[in-house]
């Protein structure tokens, strides 16, 4: 009944807005709204996906009604493009939550705007939009009220001002202060920052929590994640027997570490808009931790023991808080081999937390997503050791000491495979693998050791020498696609000839990116599906130098490897755009999605 009184006398008002503009009051809301629009990037590219901004000022004493949440009969904000708008929204507007009031006889709140708001929309350029500038038409419908009276509801025209340039010229940010946190994601990742804000809003922040640790659980599937099984096994496999709980602690402590680094490097990407891990990926850091592993592999030869100085080892009584600290400090280097790892969903809250601009906030998500991939290395960890707890210790466990050192001094392979030739580890790989065959097999084997022990261990050495030579003849010769290194002339030459475009972005640290080439690019069928494209490299090994700025802000690049998929039209599909490792099936599902 309420609700039918109070439209009842809102629908009344109408028949007296003559009469009350005669009384000094405006004769509808565009007296008292104006809005001016502002585009989020300076020049634009055909075809580009960036954000408007538009900017209402509402008079003193009066409001507009907001654009959700409002009762039957009352007229909404809501923002549309013109017509003949040279673009399309990528996306609904984005409105503000509006401010709750009382109004007039209601006696219920209603959200309504005052003073000054913004609201958002996404909007993608047309391919064939002209080079210059010229604007962009957007209507706005509004409807302004004070607590006495509605006036009529208003169509206010906002022209949008652009300037649009070739592809040949680097596209900057524009008014960065009206888009903190509100940009249309050129990384294809906009999906995944809205999933954490709008989760965060309707489900609290602990069950955000719970996401963002699942989140770094999934983080496990990715590649450079890999080295971390036979690393964690080599450390803990060395470690002394203790009780269980004691295991368990210095495995949560190893994956604190690991949380601690990974995390803070999370951060530092956020807040400096650096790709994640790409600083301790470089040729000095990658050999320094060759160097290291190749170090502590040594001790598990007998050559040395590790030991804290003297003066630690006095402020330090409890033997297991040494284990303690050991097990942190090696977390804080593997937290290293980490860093690297990408995905969507890491990319996303990379994204959400350089939008808040809160290294705290940022810290505890990166933390959290950084303890989801850990988890299972505490189990690991822990399991790891158990291997101390078999019977009749003795000369058998040197030997399988020496299995970890061996781990250890192969690592480096992986490590420096960036830095080293393309054919480099068609050789070295195999030849490790025979070096440890005979190592394990017969130097190391049969000293202390019950008959039937010493012919398992010549039956690994045979096993590990047939493995290298399996590794040798089946390595894979991959096949180069035919990339040429990007220019923007050629994605223009593209469009002009109709043809779709393929660019990989990729760096020479990045390891995902050599599996990419060795796995993914080199198999028959995706030459076959990519023989009519155009195919680019876009390098950004020198990611702080100005071209591969310009190249990532351009394309919203946030981690290596990107793939992003052109279609003939000069439009790219932004959802076919992947970071991180794709294989050959998804891959080629993509390349047939891009037509259709």
């Amino acid at each position: 009944m309420m609700k039918l009184h109070w439209l009842f006398g809102f629908f009344l008002l109408f028949p007296l807005q003559g009469a009350l503009a005669q009384k000094g009051l405006p004769a509808n809301s565009a007296q008292v709204v104006t809005a001016q629009a502002y585009p989020s990037l300076k020049p634009l590219h055909p075809g580009t996906v960036f954000t408007a901004a538009v900017v209402l000022q509402i008079q003193e004493g009066w409001h507009v009604n907001a654009h959700e949440g409002l009762p039957d009969g009352f007229i909404p904000v809501n923002l549309a493009l013109g017509a003949g708008a040279p673009a399309t929204l990528s996306s609904p507007p984005r409105y503000p939550q509006g401010q709750p009031e009382s109004l007039g006889g209601a006696g219920q709140n209603f959200p309504v705007y005052e003073e000054a708001v913004t609201l958002y929309a996404d909007l993608e350029l047309a391919p064939n939009a002209p080079q210059g500038s010229f604007s962009i038409p957007l209507q706005l419908r509004v409807q302004a009220c004070n607590n006495q009276v509605c006036l009529a509801p208003a169509t206010l025209p906002v022209a949008l001002f652009v300037e649009v340039a070739g592809l040949d010229q680097p596209v900057a940010p524009a008014h960065p202060e009206l888009f903190q946190g509100n940009l249309a994601s050129q990384s294809g990742t906009a999906s995944q920052e809205n999933i954490i804000a709008k989760y965060l809003k309707a489900n609290g922040i602990l069950l955000t929590f719970v996401l963002i640790f699942l989140g770094g659980l999934a983080l496990n599937l990715t590649p450079c994640v890999y080295p971390m099984i036979p690393l964690t096994i080599s450390y803990f496999g060395n470690q002394k027997a203790e009780k269980p709980l004691v295991i368990l602690m210095r495995a949560v402590s190893y994956v604190v570490g690991i949380s601690i680094t990974y995390s803070s490097l999370g951060v530092t990407a956020a807040m400096t808009g650096k790709i994640l891990g790409s600083t301790l990926q470089s040729p000095f850091v990658l050999i320094g931790i060759s160097i290291v592993l190749a170090v502590l592999s040594f001790s598990m030869f007998g050559l040395y023991e590790i030991q804290a100085p003297a003066w630690l080892l006095n402020k330090i009584a409890s033997t297991n808080t040494q284990g303690w600290l050991g097990a942190l400090g090696m977390g804080l280097v593997f937290g290293i081999v980490a860093a690297p790892c990408v995905d969507p969903f890491s990319i996303g809250l990379l994204t959400f937390v350089a939008a808040k601009a809160n290294p705290f906030l940022g810290f505890i998500m990166f933390f959290t997503l950084s303890l989801g991939l850990g988890f299972p290395y505490v189990w690991l960890g822990f399991f790891s050791t158990e291997i101390q707890r078999l019977p009749k210790s003795g000369m058998w466990m040197v030997w399988v000491k020496k299995i970890f050192g061996l781990i250890l001094f192969g690592m480096p392979l992986y490590f420096l495979n960036p830095l080293l030739p393309k054919d480099f580890n068609h050789f070295a790989v195999p030849s490790y693998l025979l070096v440890c065959g005979l190592l394990l097999g017969w130097v190391f084997s049969g000293k202390g050791v019950a008959g039937g022990f010493k012919l398992f261990q010549h039956g690994f050495g045979v096993l590990l020498v047939a493995l290298g030579l399996l590794v040798y003849r089946s390595w894979p010769q991959p096949v180069e696609l035919p990339f040429q290194n990007y220019d923007p002339a050629l994605l223009e030459e593209a469009q002009k000839e109709g043809k779709p475009v393929f660019v990989d972005f990729s760096a020479s640290w990045c390891l995902p990116c050599k599996e990419l080439e060795v796995k993914t690019f080199s198999d028959p069928k995706v030459h076959e599906a990519l023989k009519n494209w155009v195919l680019l490299k876009a390098d950004l090994t020198q990611y702080s130098s100005a071209p591969v700025e310009e190249l990532k802000k351009t394309y919203g690049i946030m981690g290596v490897p990107t793939l992003v998929f052109v279609g003939a039209d000069g439009q790219e599909r932004k959802g076919l755009r992947a970071v991180g490792f794709v294989d050959v099936p998804a891959f080629l599902k993509k390349v047939s999605e891009v037509g259709s």
